[in-house]
């Protein structure tokens, strides 16, 4: 029997666990972030989303769009379909002097579905340019995940556009 986890994080017996192992961000926890599933496939899902946003902020764009099936699709904001490894390697390229010195997505809902889940919140960033900081970026973000024959959760879909600056 497959042990299912649905919580919601105004629960505060789940706060501490959730937070250690999901998303580090105290406000989401106030926004009523869900999870429903299997807790090894929340876990694992989380895990993919955080390998991607650490392989982005050490420049590793292999190990980024690893994270995505072979013929994963990404949807940017006001841009076309971008799909599969090769496109999706070329949209995540950095252009030269740019390094990401911060990424992280902060999901407000997690639903895993037999080998399929969605994920949908928020992201946030910040980069510098030939060592000058630029303004902080953020914004939103749908994902659907799917897990691979070879039992890896990866992102089959993923979509996202930016919010306006907090300013």
């Amino acid at each position: 029997m497959v042990k299912r986890m649905r919580i919601n994080l105004k629960s505060k017996c789940y706060l501490p666990i959730i937070l250690l192992i999901a998303i580090g961000d105290p406000a989401a926890a106030q926004r009523g972030s869900e999870f429903e599933g299997p807790s090894e496939d929340i876990t694992a899902i989380l895990a993919q989303s955080r390998a991607l946003s650490e392989a982005y902020m050490a420049g590793d764009i292999e190990a980024l769009v690893a994270v995505y099936a072979e013929d994963g699709i990404a949807a940017p904001g006001g841009s076309e379909f971008v799909r599969g490894h090769d496109a999706l390697f070329e949209l995540w390229s950095l252009p030269e002097g740019r390094v990401v010195t911060h990424h992280q997505a902060t999901p407000v809902e997690l639903k895993v579905h037999g080998d399929f889940a969605y994920d949908w919140g928020y992201y946030e960033g910040a980069v510098t340019q030939d060592g000058e900081s630029r303004p902080p970026f953020r914004g939103k973000y749908l994902v659907v995940w799917q897990r691979d024959p070879d039992g890896v959760w990866r992102i089959a879909h993923d979509m996202w556009n930016s919010l306006p600056s907090e300013d």
